[in-house]
């Protein structure tokens, strides 16, 4: 006789197979779309997810995000071309999507250690070794901590905000030291740098999907109950809505902070009764630069229903 745990443990089971089907889903859309420039609001629909959590579900389960996942197959097309065709390669780096042959020489580089060129010269035996598909770690393992969440009600955050633009290899670290000296540069200026309650990061694009210099970091803080201050130059507010919130602790370096987004959206998410809501997820950070990175601590917020 099955025990309520049993039915519950197959419930999760299935939840999390479905997750899986919905990306499968997606990888086989982007197969047959390569020529296409990745869609968000697209790729969101194909998946049945929304698109304030697609990009993120993607990459916790595929183990890279959209834009990478769909340059690695372009390049990997590109190669076999290369050895199977005597197209040039600006017309090949043209069709892979790429500007410039330079610019498609150096991303061939990176991935394959050699230029298009060399692999064109090179013998069929070393080609083929050199042009093994990568091995793409689709629902990569669990980890082994226990993804505990607290779930709290929020209402309405009014996030007073600097915006900058740009990532660097899925790393918004150059940004967000930007954003974040803008908005203590104002915050002094107003006399407002004690007094607020969260110190908060939203990324709410996906890199993939959009120019990497186009994706966007907002920096804010929300303010002390009562505390006034009229924004001006690059700060402005904006409404974070209130609800329910999926909170999960991560310890450790910024840097970092992948593993738990990774992990909450790819085991906890699946495994829980819970649902996604449209609101874009955020971090807030509980530590200053004094802290050592090895002890930083970084709530990570994913609103739910």
């Amino acid at each position: 006789m099955m025990t309520k745990a049993d039915h519950a443990s197959i419930a999760q089971r299935e939840t999390g197979l479905v997750y899986r089907a919905q990306i499968n889903k997606v990888l086989a859309y982007l197969q047959t779309h390569l020529d296409d420039a990745p869609n968000l609001e697209r790729l969101a629909y194909v998946a049945g997810f929304s698109p304030y959590h697609f990009h993120r579900i993607f990459a916790a389960f595929v183990g890279e995000p959209v834009g990478q996942y769909v340059r690695r197959l372009r390049l990997e097309g590109a190669a076999r071309t290369l050895q199977t065709s005597r197209q040039p390669v600006t017309q090949i780096a043209l069709t892979s999507g790429y500007e410039t042959p330079s610019a498609f020489t150096k991303a061939f580089k990176q991935h394959f250690g050699i230029s298009p060129t060399q692999l064109r010269q090179a013998d069929r035996p070393s080609a083929q070794n050199i042009l093994q598909p990568s091995i793409q770690q689709l629902y990569p393992p669990r980890s082994t901590t226990t993804m505990n969440p607290e779930i709290r009600t929020l209402p309405d955050l009014e996030v007073l905000y600097v915006r900058r633009n740009g990532e660097t290899n899925n790393d918004f670290t150059q940004a967000a030291k930007s954003a974040f000296a803008a908005l203590w540069q104002f915050a002094e200026a107003n006399d407002i740098a004690d007094k607020w309650q969260y110190c908060l990061g939203i990324t709410p694009d996906d890199p993939g999907t959009v120019p990497s210099s186009e994706a966007r970091y907002d920096a804010g803080f929300v303010l002390k109950e009562g505390v006034k201050v009229q924004p001006s130059g690059e700060a402005a507010f904006q409404t974070l809505p209130g609800g329910k919130w999926a909170v999960f602790m991560h310890i450790g370096p910024y840097h970092s902070l992948g593993e738990t987004w990774d992990a909450a959206y790819r085991e906890w998410l699946p495994s829980s009764s819970e649902t996604l809501r449209d609101a874009p997820p955020f971090e807030v950070y509980l530590d200053d630069s004094r802290t050592p990175p090895e002890k930083l601590r970084t709530e990570v917020y994913i609103p739910i229903n």
